[in-house]
């Protein structure tokens, strides 16, 4: 398996780029899944569904802030 130092800057920025597209994805999905849940009548099950969903934003939020660490900034 071939590590980071095996891979040149630009293609190492690129893969930050696909994750960072991945993890934007994903994290709409789940928001516009809470908006649609919030759309409806509320009930206890859908406060439930609503929790669980903003639960699996949270680590997805926090991978984005990590990897965008790792990106060149133009200037």
């Amino acid at each position: 398996m071939l590590s980071k130092d095996d891979m040149a800057p630009a293609d190492f920025q690129k893969l930050l780029n696909i994750a960072l597209m991945d993890l934007r994805i994903r994290r709409t999905l789940l928001e516009n899944e809470i908006a649609d849940q919030r759309a409806d009548l509320r009930t206890l099950e859908q406060d439930e569904a609503i929790e669980k969903l903003e639960q699996q934003i949270q680590p997805v939020r926090e991978d984005y802030d990590h990897y965008k660490q790792f990106l060149e900034t133009k200037k």
